[in-house]
């Protein structure tokens, strides 16, 4: 009995939809083939972003030396020794000391290739501590998941369908290269989407590039599938295919080689981003991309209990494997063209949660310091404004006895994101439709961008 068309639609939903989906769009697939052969940018630039889920504890991250006695005896038991601390001095002044799992990216900021942006968070306009008091800040202000929105999508006072990574892939996006501007090795996040892109996700490594995308049960049963929809007034399968899995599709045999980087990466999670991201990047020429973000992450970061220890593994990680890509992007010759830039939920409470040596963590706090990489970065330097850490002053969002040090951001997303953009090739005309907000702050560039 020739099956119905309602039931060919229902076999899809079990693993039928992919197959049905390679097949629709194969002779536009084509066409980009072709063209992707002989295009070649002239003007390649690349935005990787690295995500460190959980909030990051920014206060042990960065320490300054000169007020470490006021450090020390806040953050009681949390403290790091002055001993174990990476001595670096900013340009600007000052003296201060990475967390001692961070030697790859002491080297990166002494060679002035790394820059740090100070005290920077969600806001909906500048905020000063009575304006706080007077109900003036984002939403859901100290919930991960809001935080995780809204740093990803720069809207902190309403939700957003899509993300400041997908609203600049939107704006950059050249159709005629067949492939995707916006990328993901650590699943599909709302700052990848876009209102009129789509993010490809990609497998990190070991999966080889080539496999990422491959269809690897093919089947007997698709043509009959497109042939009953096609024959229908409203072809649901195919517009579907065209609509949901047309990048990872379509494209899959753009990826038909696994490019050798010779960079030696860290086996972990977020090396393996990195390096799947290099290969992507080592072909950006024969797929005739001029632009491209990525979008990788980290976790683990929630670190209410046994903070030290969990938060050494972790930067260690996040240091080695920004190393590693800064020497992969060397390695391709375009180091000056990528951009590798750190966001978190927040940072924690100054003050720790607990006194127990072997479990004690921190809560969730609010403005952090995040790291910026590439020879196009105005490096060795600190941008923005690092708190001056007095526990229950006007840089702190809490008052009184219970104050614990939630750092209220002298710089906005919408001001960091900006930043990020302007070099990427946005115009200022461009802003206001990526950054909805950032009419508000005072500044679209906060200079830590060559």
């Amino acid at each position: 009995m020739k099956p119905s068309r309602r039931d060919l639609l229902r076999y899809s939903a079990c693993g039928l939809l992919g197959r049905a989906a390679f097949l629709s769009g194969f002779d536009r697939f084509s066409q980009v083939s072709a063209l992707a052969a002989t295009a070649v940018p002239t003007d390649y630039k690349a935005l990787v972003c690295i995500f460190m889920f959980g909030g990051n504890d920014s206060n042990n991250t960065i320490v300054s030396v000169d007020n470490y006695a006021n450090y020390s005896s806040n953050r009681g038991i949390l403290a790091l020794t002055q001993a174990q601390l990476l001595p670096i001095s900013p340009r600007g002044g000052g003296n201060f000391g990475l967390h001692p799992s961070l030697t790859a990216l002491q080297a990166l900021f002494q060679s002035r290739a790394l820059a740090v942006l100070c005290n920077v968070g969600t806001l909906t306009a500048p905020t000063k501590k009575t304006d706080y008091q007077a109900g003036t800040h984002p939403n859901q202000l100290f919930s991960h998941s809001d935080q995780q929105a809204q740093w990803q999508t720069s809207l902190s006072s309403s939700t957003s369908p899509s993300g400041w990574g997908g609203r600049m892939a939107d704006v950059v996006h050249d159709p005629l290269t067949g492939f995707p501007t916006i990328s993901s090795v650590a699943g599909v996040s709302i700052f990848s989407v876009g209102a009129s892109t789509q993010p490809i996700a990609l497998a990190p490594a070991p999966t080889p590039l080539n496999q990422t995308l491959r269809l690897v049960h093919p089947d007997a049963a698709i043509q009959p599938i497109l042939t009953v929809d096609q024959e229908s007034t409203s072809p649901t399968l195919v517009n579907a295919s065209s609509n949901i899995t047309q990048f990872a599709l379509n494209n899959s045999a753009l990826l038909s080689t696994n490019p050798t980087i010779a960079t030696v990466f860290p086996n972990t999670g977020l090396g393996n981003q990195l390096l799947q991201v290099a290969k992507l990047i080592s072909l950006s020429p024969s797929l005739g991309l001029k632009r491209q973000i990525f979008f990788c992450s980290i976790s683990g970061f929630d670190t209410h209990t046994v903070q030290l220890s969990t938060q050494t593994t972790l930067l260690q990680q996040l240091g080695d494997a920004m190393s590693a890509f800064y020497r992969a992007t060397l390695e391709l010759g375009v180091s000056n063209k990528v951009t590798t830039f750190t966001l978190s939920d927040f940072s924690r409470t100054f003050k720790p949660a607990g006194t127990a040596a072997a479990t004690v963590g921190s809560d969730h706090a609010w403005g952090s310091h995040q790291f910026v990489l590439g020879d196009s970065v105005a490096g060795g330097d600190f941008y923005g404004a690092f708190p001056d850490l007095a526990v229950g002053g006007n840089q702190d969002a809490d008052s009184g006895t219970g104050a614990r040090g939630r750092w209220i951001p002298t710089s906005s997303v919408d001001e960091y994101a900006s930043t990020l953009a302007l070099w990427f090739g946005l115009s200022n005309s461009d802003l206001g439709l990526v950054f909805p907000n950032i009419g508000r702050f005072p500044t679209t560039n906060l200079g830590f961008m060559l």
